[in-house]
């Protein structure tokens, strides 16, 4: 009814876009991530499933386009390595646990993580610090 009182707008038009329209993006968006999460992106953390990382999902789903790392770490409330970027499901749920309604967050490890992607990734977030150190004897037997 606000938009009624405040601009003027029909019931109707007020109706089909707070409500309806909404209804539809939010389904719509909710939908992409199982099908356009396991087509379009990256997988930096396993490359032989179809899971991957979406960022334009993870916009429209507050956080849930990192679906390659939520299918590697399934235990991981944040689903994601990326902090807060994308992620305000990653910001409720540490407001809850603020105020005591969450509890128990489990994340994975940073060195697992890291491990992760340089063991099955596709190499396409792997960091220049993550990289692993070839150490080649250039040593010559005396």
């Amino acid at each position: 009814m606000i938009p009624v009182w405040c601009w003027g707008e029909t019931a109707w038009n007020s109706f089909f876009i707070a409500a309806v329209a909404r209804y539809g993006v939010s389904m719509n968006s909710t939908f992409l991530v199982n099908s356009a999460a396991h087509k379009y992106g990256d997988q930096p953390f396993y490359k032989y499933i179809e899971a991957r990382e979406n960022p334009v999902v993870a916009l429209l789903t507050t956080g849930e386009g990192w679906h390659n790392y939520h299918h590697v770490f399934p235990w991981d409330y944040a689903t994601s390595e990326l902090g807060y970027i994308f992620n305000l499901t990653k910001v409720f749920i540490n407001v809850m646990a603020m105020i005591g309604l969450a509890y128990d967050l489990k994340t994975a490890t940073p060195n697992a993580i890291k491990d992760r992607k340089l063991k099955s990734g596709d190499g396409t977030r792997v960091t220049i610090n993550e990289k692993p150190k070839h150490t080649l004897n250039t040593e010559y037997p005396k």
